[in-house]
């Protein structure tokens, strides 16, 4: 029988760590918790997450609700993100005893199913309660103001909030905020730390808005960079600062000489352009969503919270 020493030899981590990603508990990285998943799954190794996991019988169909835009993300390296929060919900679907499936927001057909998890920020309140009607629900990476869902999300606003906070404290104020468009909680969640952080450092907050899916950032950089002084660019996401970060490279901007590049997510591509940037911990995200709607199906833990993860800011190269 598989053991516990066996997947920690074969992801080459130590038994407490494999302990630690089996339950849930400690800080462990992304890259160390797919390893111990791998291993895991290449030995059929059952981890027991806890005994009323293990009480359960039943068997729970839940839809994976993803919406069509990021459906097209999935599809290239810029849905890194929500790939990492997928592989993590696979990961452990075995051990809730969870039969999942992938359902589209815009088209969906909720019945017959017994719980939903909503990945992501474009769900409506109108459409959430459409899935409330047909089983438990727990979002992933959103929050709607007065629902009163369960819902996993970053912190944004305290990464932020700490980052700027940081930089003041060195004796840098010139910093500006290029978002993504604020209808999304994550954007405007970030967006608000900024604010917050200056106003209380009594700065004028700067900010621009940037739909990285549709629009070209040149334009909105030689805005930024005509009207004043720049030290710092906090950018709400991966993408837009990488976008930035290459821009004003070829435009002959010392990065971090001339100004300070900072994203937000950590997702594979900012290590490989040595980004420094706030990690959001995707994994874990699926991980705990998982674990609270699974609370929901057997009856535990009934009144609804709000799980948000802190991040960590990773330094690189790209800021001072």
């Amino acid at each position: 029988m598989t053991s516990i020493d066996d997947v920690a030899k074969l992801a080459g981590v130590s038994i407490a760590t494999v302990s630690r990603v089996l339950n849930n508990k400690g800080y462990v990285s992304e890259k160390t918790k797919l390893k111990v998943w791998e291993a895991v799954r290449k030995l059929g190794y059952r981890p027991q997450i806890s005994a009323k996991t293990l009480a359960s019988k039943k068997l729970f169909k839940v839809g994976l609700v993803i919406s069509d835009r990021i459906g097209k993300l999935l599809k290239s390296e810029t849905g890194n993100f929500y790939a990492i929060v997928l592989e993590a919900i696979k990961d452990v679907e075995e051990t809730f005893r969870f039969s999942t499936a992938v359902m589209i927001l815009e088209s969906p057909n909720p019945k017959g199913f017994d719980g939903f998890l909503l990945i992501g920020s474009d769900a409506t309140a109108e459409q959430v309660e459409l899935f409330c009607k047909y089983g438990k629900v727990v979002l992933v990476d959103h929050y709607i103001d007065g629902l009163g869902i369960d819902c996993v999300v970053s912190d944004g606003y305290d990464g932020v909030y700490r980052v700027v906070q940081h930089l003041v404290q060195k004796g840098i104020e010139n910093i500006v905020h290029l978002h993504g468009p604020l209808r999304f909680y994550g954007f405007k969640d970030r967006y608000r730390g900024y604010v917050e952080a200056m106003q209380r450092n009594g700065l004028l907050p700067v900010c621009y808005e940037y739909d990285d899916l549709h629009e070209e950032i040149a334009p909105v950089l030689k805005k930024i960079f005509r009207d004043r002084k720049t030290q710092v660019l906090i950018c709400s996401n991966d993408i837009i600062a990488i976008r930035a970060l290459k821009q004003l490279r070829s435009w002959g901007y010392r990065i971090p000489e001339d100004v300070s590049i900072i994203g937000f997510d950590d997702i594979p591509q900012a290590e490989r352009e040595s980004l420094s940037t706030l990690r959001v911990q995707k994994y874990e995200m699926g991980f705990s969503a998982v674990k609270r709607l699974y609370e929901l199906l057997i009856g535990h833990g009934h009144h609804p919270y709000r799980m948000c993860l802190y991040t960590n800011f990773i330094k690189r190269s790209s800021s001072v």
